[in-house]
C-alpha cells in the first residue's frame, strides 16, 4: 500500500494514529512494526518474505560482526559477503522485474538494503554496538513511512528514538500538515507533471522546444515525487514522535551542480559518501584515489536509481561534472552566480534525459533534438504544449526556488494569522489531494485549465 493511495490516507492512518496515542508506552514500538508489516504486505502477504530474509541475514551477520570485532580480517571477509551479497539480490530482483511482467516486485527494497548495509558497517567501524532485540532492527529497517524514498537515518541515530521520543498534539499537529504538504507535492504536482511528460514523450521526432519541455516535466516529476515521499515520511513521524532529516531543500537555480546535489536527497548521498567513499578511500592520501571515490560514488547512486546501464552513465556523469567543478569551475562559477545557475540548469537537464531515455540510442535523439538537429526548432505540437503548460512549469520551479519557502515559513510564523491561515490552507490541499486521487487524470486536466 503506497502513502500516497486513498485507503491509507482515509482509512487506515486515522485508525493507526488512534490506536497508537492510546496504547500503553511499552506497546508502541511493536505496534509500529505491526502496521508496518501491514502496509508492507496489503493485498499480497508474500510480499514480507524478501524484508524477513533480509532482516534475519542482517540481524545474525551483525551478531557475528560484534563479536568478530577484534578479527579485522575475518570481519572485512564478512562484511564483504554481505555487501556483495545483498547487492547481488538487488540486482537480480531489478532484472526479474524488467523481463518478467507478473513479477511480484518487492517495493522499498533499495531503500531497506542500504539500511541493513549501514547497520552492518556501522558495527564494523565501532559507529554502534549489534542490536540484540531483532524487533527493534525489524522497526529500524522496515518502518513503512521511510520505505518509499527515506529519508535515510542512522542506526544509532534511530535507536534512541525508540526508547526516548516524545510525543505531544503539537507534535500531532505539525507531522499532518507536513504529511499533507508531501501528499499535495506527490499526487498533485508530481502526478500532474507525469501526466504532461508522458504525453510530451509520444512523438517519435521531436523538436527542440518539445525536447526540453519534456527534460523540463521529467526533472519536475521526479523532484516533486521524491520530495513528496519524504516529506509524508518526516509528517508521519513526526506523528509517532520520530525526528526523521531534512531530504531536500529546494535545490532548483542552484549556482553550480555541487550545490544542486547538496540539496538533491541528501540522506542518500551522505549515506554512500559515509559507507562507500569514506570507508575505502578514507586512507588513500593521493588526490587521484579521492577523485576516482568521488566518480565511483556517483556511479553506485546511479546504479541504485535503475538497473538500466544509463542510470550507471548517468551517476558517472554527475561524478564527472562534480570533478570538473572542484578542478575547474569552482573559482569562475563563484564570482557569476547568473552563468553558474545557467550552466547547473542546461547540463543537468542533458543528464536527466539518461534517466528516462529506453536506451542509449533513444537519449541520443533526444540529446540531437535539445541541441535543434531533430524536427525544427519548434513544431505545432510543442507549441501547444508550451502553451497550455508554461503556467504549470513556471508554478512548479516557483515552489521547487528558496523564495517560495522563505514566503511560507513567514506565513506559517506563530500568531493569529497562523492559527487562522494554516488549517484552512492544510484542509484545502487535503482535499484537492483526496480528489485527485479519486479522479485521477480528470482532475489533473481540471488542474491544467486553470
Amino acid at each position: 500500500m503506497y502513502l500516497s493511495s486513498f485507503t491509507f490516507t482515509v482509512v487506515l492512518l486515522p485508525v493507526v494514529l488512534l490506536c497508537y496515542y492510546f496504547l500503553p508506552e511499552r506497546c508502541k514500538n511493536g505496534f509500529l512494526l505491526l502496521c508496518s508489516l501491514l502496509v508492507y504486505g496489503w493485498g499480497n502477504p508474500a510480499r514480507l518474505l524478501y524484508p524477513a530474509a533480509f532482516l534475519c541475514f542482517d540481524y545474525a551477520v551483525g551478531l557475528l560482526l560484534e563479536r568478530w570485532k577484534q578479527r579485522k580480517a575475518p570481519a572485512a571477509a564478512v562484511l564483504a559477503f554481505s555487501v556483495v551479497l545483498q547487492a547481488f539480490v538487488l540486482i537480480q530482483v531489478r532484472y526479474a522485474e524488467q523481463v518478467k511482467t507478473n513479477f511480484l516486485f518487492p517495493f522499498g527494497i533499495a531503500v531497506y538494503t542500504l539500511l541493513g548495509l549501514g547497520y552492518l558497517i556501522g558495527i564494523y567501524r565501532s559507529r554502534h554496538a549489534a542490536e540484540t532485540d531483532p524487533q527493534k532492527l525489524a522497526l529500524y529497517l522496515l518502518f513503512f513511512p521511510v520505505l518509499y524514498a527515506g529519508p535515510l537515518t542512522d542506526y544509532a541515530e534511530f535507536r534512541k528514538q525508540l526508547t526516548s521520543r516524545q510525543r505531544s498534539l503539537a507534535g500531532l499537529s505539525e507531522g499532518l500538515a507536513t504529511f499533507i504538504r508531501g501528499l499535495a507535492l506527490k499526487v498533485v504536482l508530481a502526478d500532474t507533471f507525469r501526466y504532461v511528460f508522458r504525453e510530451l514523450r509520444q512523438p517519435a521526432e521531436m523538436s527542440m522546444l518539445t525536447a526540453w519541455l519534456t527534460t523540463l516535466a521529467f526533472s519536475m516529476y521526479l523532484y516533486f515525487e521524491l520530495f513528496g515521499y519524504a516529506e509524508m515520511a518526516r509528517g508521519l513521524g513526526k506523528c509517532f514522535g520520530f525526528s526523521l532529516p531534512e531530504n531536500f531543500s529546494q535545490p532548483f537555480f542552484a549556482p553550480s551542480v555541487t550545490a544542486y546535489l547538496q540539496r538533491w536527497n541528501m540522506t542518500l548521498s551522505l549515506w554512500f559518501q559515509k559507507n562507500f567513499r569514506h570507508f575505502l578511500f578514507h586512507e588513500r592520501r593521493s588526490r587521484g584515489f579521492r577523485y576516482l571515490g568521488l566518480v565511483l560514488m556517483w556511479g553506485l547512486i546511479g546504479a541504485w536509481y535503475g538497473s538500466k546501464p544509463q542510470f550507471l552513465l548517468w551517476g558517472i556523469t554527475i561524478g564527472l561534472l562534480l570533478l570538473l567543478e572542484r578542478l575547474v569551475l569552482s573559482s569562475f562559477i563563484r564570482k557569476r552566480y547568473v552563468i553558474g545557475m545557467l550552466y547547473t540548469g542546461i547540463v543537468l537537464q542533458f543528464a536527466w534525459v539518461l534517466l528516462f531515455a529506453e536506451n542509449m540510442a533513444d537519449a541520443a535523439q533526444i540529446w540531437r533534438a535539445m541541441l535543434g538537429f531533430g524536427n525544427g526548432i519548434a513544431d505545432q505540437y510543442g507549441v501547444y504544449f508550451f502553451t497550455s503548460y508554461i503556467a504549470l512549469l513556471l508554478l512548479g520551479l516557483y515552489i521547487a526556488t528558496d523564495l517560495f519557502r522563505n514566503i511560507t515559513e513567514r506565513l506559517m510564523r506563530p500568531g493569529k494569522l497562523q492559527a487562522v491561515w494554516k488549517p484552512l490552507i492544510h484542509g484545502g490541499l487535503l482535499l484537492f489531494s483526496l480528489a485527485s486521487m479519486l479522479y485521477g487524470e480528470r482532475v489533473t486536466g481540471l488542474f491544467l485549465k486553470l
